[in-house]
């Protein structure tokens, strides 16, 4: 990209959160209320009226600390923060990053809101902290270290920025030169330290966009020379952070990601309105970005995110969304702010080119579950309405300060409950609490020992698949432990949208090694009728973790000996407990078999479990359904039969579902296969190994197929009268002998649609 030619266009103040464009639209809306959408417009300017109000007349503001249980008071008009002192247990506690946050809000409302009124007394506030954050001898927190590892410096330049910016009209020649050298001297200089630092690193990308949000600002003739630096590293440093997000395997957790991602977006907004430049925005990164989240919303109409590594369930997205909503016409995007940002500032600013919204459902078609393969993440879930369910896991690479020992762990969201849990943000003072939080024993994943990973990262996804009714994904984790395992996969099945199934196998270097699997929760957990309380031990194969309103069954089918126990983390109570299972086999292959049934219903699962080798046949009997889960753990494909001789089937794993009341055939899915025979019928047949899953109704069926290699396919149907392939209409070669519909089909992925 051509920066400095961007530059020659530079659009005149305003020009940082709002132009006058952007300014006189707005101000039309609050006048008509005419939005266009779901959202109230005229509640959410009230509220943010509201809130810009009490900017103006608060005398003090309070912050509070959670993780380290500090409450600090900030008298008005703002002086420079004397150090507080560290919490018992750290050491450079960041006591000014949530402070600049909340300097960097209060000017943002403030600014916004005289834009929108030109009411003197907002301009006169926001000037007061310009003002007051002008005479700080430094924007960062500690003097030692300077800009370096430090979010302060990032908020107070951002918000500096925008205040200087929406009212540098009102502003005195003395005022104007005093906010403009604060500046450049306390939030652009320190951040020198950081030209040609291309690490993803929140803290990173957060002072690089503040050094181009700051440049932006206050770049004028007179300064262009000391500026325009800081505007190409930071331009250097977005075009590469986002050309590297595609494929750099990095992830800190939602929390991190939103953050990063948000500063990241406020820049190129903000590039894009001050040089009329829209490259940025439009890079694919950001037709992924909001997928990701999505996909790892909660169910139950809840507004809760999965928790890997450093973050939490809350978490507010806002910004992300309305910006892709209204910059780049990301209709699922346009679905969340109208959801649930009807109140925010986002909302106000950036809700002036809605496009329709489409609910996920009708966004990603039959796509309910996703595999983020770069980043080692999967979403396996049946929907986003009331009562769906979503399983989350993680296999990643990812090593960075704010992951943890976590590696082939998941969590279950089941109707807007958390059934299966992760303790969330890591508590930084050494102790149990710490060990909990980062460690594995605080994870739905393996000790080996009693011992947790070692190693952050160091783990990946193996395979996976993904279709309609049956998806899955395998990781690899045994390079996050130390020496005492050299193979651990975890291969999670999701089978028509009811059921998980969760195979573990293990290879341990010392047959003797104990190894136990660990599930999480903060329901309560019963065995029977029987509530287990931690340090109780059960027999039954079959446990019910009891939510407020829902519940989910852990069957424990393989192997058949096993030691199940409930336990609590000393000094970490307040996470829940959790049921640790432990084989007892004494076999340096290990393997552990569990069922998760959300949504656990009166009428139990029936099953039997056959083992051959690496071979394993699960037969599943639930409301008037059976299913036949066949998988060979080696992972190639091979010949199998079911127990009864009834299903043979050439390939790596498959599921075979029978209605129950006639014994039809109703869906299957095999993976890198070629043949399936239920009985003395040839279900299908092809030339090469493909994944292929299928679905048979009244008036015809749906089937997927992904090809490696243009194959020839016999299936199974009754006579079409109408064939589809990828949505277009096909030439029928029907073998009326034979029953079978020959296809040639061409590599890649094929959905075919045929009514008989």
């Amino acid at each position: 990209m051509k920066f400095a030619q961007h530059l020659k266009r530079l659009k005149p103040h305003p020009r940082i959160l709002f132009n006058d464009e952007e300014l006189k639209e707005m101000k039309a809306r609050v006048a008509d209320n005419k939005l266009g959408s779901g959202i109230n417009f005229n509640n959410a300017w009230y509220k943010m009226l509201e809130l810009a109000e009490s900017y103006v007349d608060e005398k003090e503001f309070m912050i509070v600390y959670p993780s380290c249980s500090v409450q600090l008071t900030f008298p008005l008009p703002l002086i420079q923060l004397e150090p507080v002192g560290d919490p018992p247990g750290y050491i450079d506690y960041p006591f000014w990053t949530m402070y600049s946050r909340a300097i960097e809000e209060r000017i943002s409302v403030l600014s916004f809101a005289y834009g929108i009124t030109k009411d003197k007394r907002f301009a006169e506030k926001v000037k007061e902290y310009l003002l007051a954050l002008s005479s700080f001898t430094r924007w960062f927190e500690f003097p030692l270290r300077g800009a370096e590892g430090n979010l302060s410096n990032a908020h107070f330049t951002i918000g500096a920025a925008i205040g200087y910016d929406a009212i540098l009209h009102t502003l005195s020649s003395t005022e104007k030169d005093m906010i403009k050298h604060a500046i450049l001297t306390k939030g652009l200089q320190p951040f020198r330290i950081d030209f040609n630092n291309h690490d993803s690193h929140n803290i990173i990308a957060s002072k690089q966009v503040a050094m181009l949000i700051g440049s932006l600002a206050i770049l004028e003739s007179d300064c262009k020379d000391e500026v325009e630096p800081f505007i190409f590293n930071s331009c250097t440093y977005i075009s590469n952070y986002l050309n590297s997000r595609l494929k750099n395997p990095d992830i800190e957790g939602l929390l991190y990601l939103n953050v990063a991602a948000r500063h990241i977006l406020m820049a190129v907004d903000t590039y894009h309105r001050s040089t009329g430049n829209n490259e940025f925005l439009q890079h694919l990164y950001f037709s992924f970005l909001p997928d990701l989240f999505i996909y790892s919303l909660g169910t139950g109409g809840k507004l809760s995110f999965v928790n890997f590594s450093d973050s939490f369930y809350s978490l507010d997205i806002s910004y992300l969304m309305s910006i892709l909503a209204s910059k780049n016409q990301n209709r699922i995007a346009s679905w969340y702010m109208n959801k649930f940002s009807e109140s925010h500032l986002e909302t106000l600013l950036h809700t002036n080119n809605l496009p329709e919204p489409l609910d996920p459902e009708r966004y990603y078609g039959n796509r309910c579950s996703n595999i983020f393969s770069t980043i080692g993440w999967a979403s396996l879930r049946s929907g986003w309405k009331d009562h769906d369910h979503l399983l989350a896991f993680n296999s990643s690479q990812s090593a960075k300060n704010h992951n943890h020992f976590d590696q082939n762990n998941f969590i279950l969201h089941v109707a807007g409950e958390w059934l299966i849990s992760n303790p969330g943000y890591q508590d930084y003072v050494e102790g149990p609490r710490r060990d909990f939080t980062i460690g594995t024993i605080g994870h739905n994943s393996m000790l080996v020992n009693n011992k947790g990973q070692s190693q952050l990262g160091k783990s990946k996804f193996v395979d996976w698949y993904t279709s309609e009714y049956y998806s899955f994904v395998s990781g690899e984790a045994a390079g996050a432990y130390d020496k005492s395992i050299s193979q651990w996969v975890r291969k999670i099945v999701h089978i028509d949208n009811s059921y998980y199934l969760v195979i573990d196998k293990v290879v341990k270097e010392d047959k003797d090694s104990v190894l136990s699997f660990l599930f999480h929760t903060t329901a309560q957990i019963y065995a029977g009728d029987k509530n287990l309380l931690p340090g109780e031990k059960t027999e039954e194969t079959h446990i019910t973790f009891v939510g407020n309103n829902v519940s989910a069954s852990i069957y424990n089918c393989y192997p058949k000996c096993t030691k199940k126990s409930v336990e609590q983390h000393k000094e970490a109570e307040e996470y829940g407990s959790y049921l640790k299972i432990v084989p007892q086999d004494k076999e340096q292959l290990q393997y552990l078999m569990t069922m998760l049934v959300p949504e656990a219903s009166k009428n139990e699962f029936a099953y039997s479990v056959n083992r051959v080798e690496s071979q394993f046949h699960l037969e599943i009997a639930r409301q008037g359904i059976t299913d036949h889960i066949l998988v060979n753990e080696n992972r190639d494909s091979v010949w199998q039969t079911s127990t009864n001789g009834e299903i043979v089937l050439q390939g790596e794993q498959g599921w075979i579902s029978f209605q129950n009341d006639d014994s039809k055939l109703s869906k299957f899915s095999i993976v890198n296969g070629s043949c399936l025979k239920v009985q003395s019928d040839y279900i299908f047949q092809t030339s090469e190994d493909m994944n292929i899953s299928a679905q048979f109704n009244d008036i015809g069926a749906k089937i997927q197929l992904e090809l490696q290699k243009n194959t020839q396919i016999s299936l199974k149907t009754p006579q079409p009268t109408i064939l589809l392939v990828n949505n277009e209409e096909h030439l029928i070669n029907y073998q009326i002998d034979q029953g079978m519909l020959e296809l040639y089909l061409e590599q890649g992925l094929n959905e075919i649609e045929l009514f008989i």
